[in-house]
């Protein structure tokens, strides 16, 4: 399969004008169960639509479910091969659960896999990294990598060094995109961006329920480090109105809404006066 499908692939992940996206994850029911803002396709439907959202990501059962309702026009749809429940001995071994080609038969322009490394399983998730790229380079799919430091650090600066290795580690192996959680100091995501943005694309998560103004600022430092975008789910579906949060997403980090409101908006776009701290929320349950 030539290179260039991977592209057209992933081209419906991304703004074709600022060549950024906001991808919605949606894949937590299997990780923690019913969640607030998921827990059906009708709560589904009050967000999903909003034309900020360039992609969703999700495992093969809502996927399914949510095509048969005509809720997945117009976005890019990625299928999440991996996972493992809360309630496991050990959640943070993400073990396969399907196959890219079965992505594929369900109209997947990508798949991911999450890696959460805890110090105890590199080898399992450098093996089903690797092979996972190996199969989806016979179809063309881009491959997404959600990638997860879990073992502690003193420093700030070893958490970086460690998350690099990893993120590098990925790179070899042939992922297309990483998904990564933002630094508790967000002035280190240049650091964790150099040398890898240039060839690889970059979505920050939002992780824990923060306020919206740690959200937005997110997405100022995504564009301003020369992120590829955001990776958010629960700090947009459990918002009590996601479209609201959306919207300022979508100008923040695409810059294309087209309403008289965005004209003279009520949240601070510039990062000279927002006055906003961007905390590291307490450990929450794993996905």
């Amino acid at each position: 399969m030539s290179a260039i499908a991977k592209r057209i692939r992933w081209s419906r992940f991304v703004d074709r004008r600022c060549g950024r996206g906001i991808i919605v994850p949606i894949d937590h029911g299997l990780s923690i169960g019913p969640v607030e803002g998921l827990d059906s396709p009708a709560q589904v439907a009050r967000w999903i639509g909003h034309p900020g959202i360039t992609g969703i990501v999700a495992h093969k059962g809502m996927v399914e479910r949510l095509g048969d309702q005509n809720l997945l026009r117009g976005v890019g749809i990625m299928v999440h091969l991996n996972g493992m429940m809360s309630l496991a001995s050990s959640p943070d071994r993400k073990e396969r659960l399907t196959s890219v080609e079965a992505a594929l038969r369900l109209g997947a322009d990508a798949v991911s896999v999450q890696l959460n490394f805890d110090g105890t399983n590199d080898a399992h998730n450098l093996t089903q990294l690797g092979a996972v790229v190996d199969e989806a380079q016979r179809y063309g799919l881009p491959v997404l990598t959600m990638l997860y430091d879990k073992v502690p650090c003193d420093k700030q600066e070893d958490c970086v060094k460690r998350l690099r290795h990893l993120m590098r580690a990925c790179v070899e192996l042939g992922t297309d995109a990483l998904k990564l959680a933002a630094p508790s100091e967000l002035a280190m995501m240049p650091v964790l961006l150099e040398g890898i943005r240039e060839h690889t694309s970059v979505f920050f998560a939002g992780g824990a329920m923060r306020s919206e103004d740690e959200i937005l600022l997110l997405a100022r430092e995504v564009v301003a480090t020369g992120a590829t975008g955001l990776c958010v789910g629960r700090n947009i579906f459990q918002r009590p109105s996601a479209h609201a949060t959306l919207t300022r997403l979508q100008e923040l980090v695409l810059g294309n809404v087209h309403t008289p409101q965005a004209s003279t908006p009520s949240w601070p776009v510039s990062s000279q006066n927002v006055h906003v701290q961007w905390s590291q929320p307490v450990e929450e349950v794993v996905k």
